[in-house]
């Protein structure tokens, strides 16, 4: 299966009036989306946590997480986001692409709408 790659617009969910376009990884396997620091910070975006993450060769980093406001083919939600380093690939995560109501379809590498369930 090949990677899915998109385009995600960025801004403070704070102060919507600038936004920055930016391609990512759509990775279901990722819970978390990640987004550079850099970018986040230029937007004004603070964090508000910092927790320890497991990667799969067995060491731990330490990355902080705030809010980002994602907008996708017109969808628009507040996500959380981990502050990425400049060795972090940008990603959206799993939890981003269900509140905002995407799934990826594996056949065509898309992003396709998904149902919505209240639960």
């Amino acid at each position: 299966m090949g990677m899915t790659e998109i385009t995600v617009e960025i801004a403070n969910p704070q102060d919507r009036a600038h936004w920055r376009s930016l391609k990512v990884i759509a990775d279901t396997g990722a819970i978390f989306s990640v987004l550079p620091r850099a970018i986040l910070e230029e937007l004004g975006i603070t964090p508000y946590a910092e927790e320890t993450f497991h990667l799969a060769d067995g060491r731990e980093i330490h990355r902080q997480l705030g809010d980002t406001f994602l907008r996708i083919n017109g969808k628009e939600r507040t996500v959380p986001t981990i502050f990425g380093e400049p060795t972090d690939t940008p990603l959206l995560g799993v939890t981003a692409l269900e509140i905002l109501g995407f799934t990826i379809d594996p056949r065509s590498q898309r992003l396709e709408p998904t149902k919505m369930l209240l639960l």
